[in-house]
């Protein structure tokens, strides 16, 4: 399985105009193509989008239902992960001069600072492998500043590398099929992501230069994130607005590879693709967490809240309590959540009418909102200060009076 495979799965509409790199945005607009699959022609070069752009496209690769990617996603954790290595030779890539203004890198919006990679996976290895996805600005022909966001694994790798005086190796592969980049979104134990892509692909081959794995990809460049640092930024991020600028690490590229003809694979900040990277992955963690508390039936991250910041538990209900303890865990599964509604089975999580319905009819504030202070929350909320107020609703039918709430009509 590689990124042209999932071409052939999803079949996106082409579109044969050459567009400069700037014109990109405004032509998905016009097109109505913002969050559709779509293969453009950006100067001169192949450039796919948008294939892990809804539940129903991502619910495709997985062969089930979109509603219940929650539950799927948690019991790929309980299958045997399939690996095969291979020499990086068998992938037959063609080794190219280093020059980043050979990739059609896309500069979105116009208050960007620069063109960046935002489809980039990066595989490091320290003590363990980590695969992530890192926005990259585009600093000359063979330089990017690399947005590492502290304490996660890739930031604790650098800042590990540095400490001792030396540059963290890494591998940016470019084009991969699109349930890797689920993988490499997703929160697992320290160095299980190649274990987890495995587990959702059915099997996974891993090519070997050097200390480096890679996947099947259209496009590799190994390099070094150095200890010097640049300014990153602006950038708009998940929430549509523009995220601060940072000091971030320079990535310098040694070697660059591609496929004949190669694709390139782009993700427009803020879009559904974007956050569908972002907070679908969560959701699996979450239904894990849960279910060590309750009977937890379905998990949603709602897409009013970018589906990152809020996210919907459906339970059953067995004791009072179960949904007070279903907010903590859900609280705990990710720190970037903010809000938790916690519903019964009777209670569709995809349905805003249902949620606006069961906190109409079955919430009370003084006795069924739970606060917390303090919290370390998302930088990426611009209402937090250096910390943030977490929240959840019990928003469940209490055990003694149920037949009270049968809905009839």
């Amino acid at each position: 399985m590689n990124l042209r495979t999932a071409i052939e799965v999803v079949r996106p509409k082409v579109l044969k105009k050459e567009l400069k790199h700037y014109e990109v945005l405004e032509t998905l607009k016009q097109n109505e193509l913002l969050d559709k699959p779509v293969i453009l022609n950006v100067e001169g070069k192949k450039v796919v989008k948008n294939l892990v752009s809804s539940r129903e496209l991502l619910a495709r690769y997985l062969d089930t239902d979109p509603k219940i990617l929650a539950i799927e996603l948690a019991k790929a954790y309980e299958r045997e992960a399939k690996v095969v290595f291979k020499d990086f030779s068998e992938l037959e890539l063609k080794n190219r001069e280093v020059n980043l203004y050979e990739l059609p890198i896309i500069k979105y919006f116009t208050g960007d600072r620069a063109r960046y990679v935002t489809g980039g996976v990066v595989i490091a290895k320290r003590e363990h492998f980590n695969a992530s996805i890192h926005r990259m600005m585009l600093l000359d022909d063979r330089s990017f500043a690399i947005r590492l966001v502290a304490p996660r694994h890739t930031y604790l790798m650098w800042r590990d590398a540095v400490e001792n005086g030396e540059d963290l190796k890494v591998a940016v592969c470019i084009g991969v099929h699109p349930l890797f980049l689920l993988a490499s979104a997703t929160r697992v134990g320290v160095g299980e992501e190649f274990s987890y892509a495995s587990k959702l692909m059915n099997g996974l081959t891993l090519y070997r230069k050097g200390d480096l794995l890679v996947p099947d990809s259209e496009i590799v460049l190994f390099g070094r994130i150095t200890a010097e640092t640049t300014d990153e930024g602006p950038f708009v991020d998940i929430t549509g607005t523009y995220d601060d600028v940072r000091k971030e690490p320079v990535l310098v590229v040694d070697e660059f590879y591609t496929k004949e003809d190669p694709i390139y694979y782009s993700i427009t900040p803020g879009g559904m693709e974007h956050r569908i990277l972002m907070g679908v992955p969560y959701e699996p963690v979450i239904y894990r967490f849960v279910s060590n508390v309750c009977k937890v039936k379905n998990v949603a991250t709602t897409t009013g809240s970018r589906n990152y910041f809020h996210a919907v538990v459906q339970i059953e209900k067995k004791t009072e309590g179960d949904a007070k303890n279903a907010i903590l865990a859900a609280l705990s599964a990710n720190p970037s959540l903010k809000g938790v509604i916690v519903v019964d089975e009777d209670i569709d999580p995809f349905s805003y009418e249902d949620l606006d319905y069961a906190i109409a009819t079955r919430f009370q504030a003084d006795r069924d909102l739970v606060i917390v202070k303090g919290a370390r929350g998302s930088s990426l909320d611009p209402s937090a200060d250096e910390t943030t107020t977490k929240w959840g609703i019990d928003a469940t039918k209490p055990l003694k009076r149920a037949k009270e709430f049968e809905r009839v009509i």
